[in-house]
């Protein structure tokens, strides 16, 4: 898989356990601190499954692979929506199991919250200085991650570049992401 960046900010995010004494409280606090060590066990783990769990349980997946087609999403048929959004999840899943080695960090502390009205970004930092920037969004039942930036790029804009290059490299033919997510 093609994606080096995006790969960085995943295990940093995935391979972070998060401060329990966070520097900084918010609302978001404690489900930031939930995420981190859900993704942190996944990179013990190191299976696609236990990392497309997390990212099921943490994530705006749904938001996330939608966003990811770009200019394309009207190429989406409704009827096909869920499988798309299922093979984002696996995809995701797949490629932090096989990058999950690459990267150990631990210590992420929170030092900032802004926001409102159910939208929130977290800053964070990690012990080597990185910052890690999560914007999550409430809902009924608690917060989501909408997006997450490491090194100033953002995993759901990374995704997007990546999936929208495969499917106009391939004339536009929406059954060509499809072939790419199921490899």
């Amino acid at each position: 898989m093609r994606l080096f960046w995006p790969s960085f900010c995943i295990l940093t995010l995935v391979s972070a356990n998060v401060s329990a004494a966070a520097s900084v409280t918010c609302d978001a606090s404690n489900f930031v601190t939930s995420a981190g060590g859900a993704f942190a066990s996944a990179a013990r783990v190191g299976k696609a499954g236990t990392f497309a769990g997390a990212a099921s349980r943490f994530a705006d997946l749904h938001g996330i692979a939608m966003f990811a087609l770009g200019p394309h999403r009207k190429l989406m048929p409704k009827s096909r929506e869920a499988e798309y959004v299922s093979l984002t999840r696996i995809f995701i899943g797949k490629f932090m199991a096989e990058n999950s080695s690459q990267l150990a960090v631990s210590g992420l502390t929170i030092t900032d919250c802004s926001g409102g009205n159910g939208s929130m970004v977290v800053n964070t930092k990690l012990p080597n200085g990185k910052k890690v920037v999560f914007k999550v969004y409430k809902t009924r039942s608690g917060y989501r991650v909408r997006d997450v930036n490491v090194s100033n790029i953002w995993l759901a804009q990374q995704l997007r570049s990546n999936f929208t290059g495969v499917i106009r490299n391939n004339n536009l033919d929406i059954d060509a992401l499809f072939a790419y997510l199921r490899r």
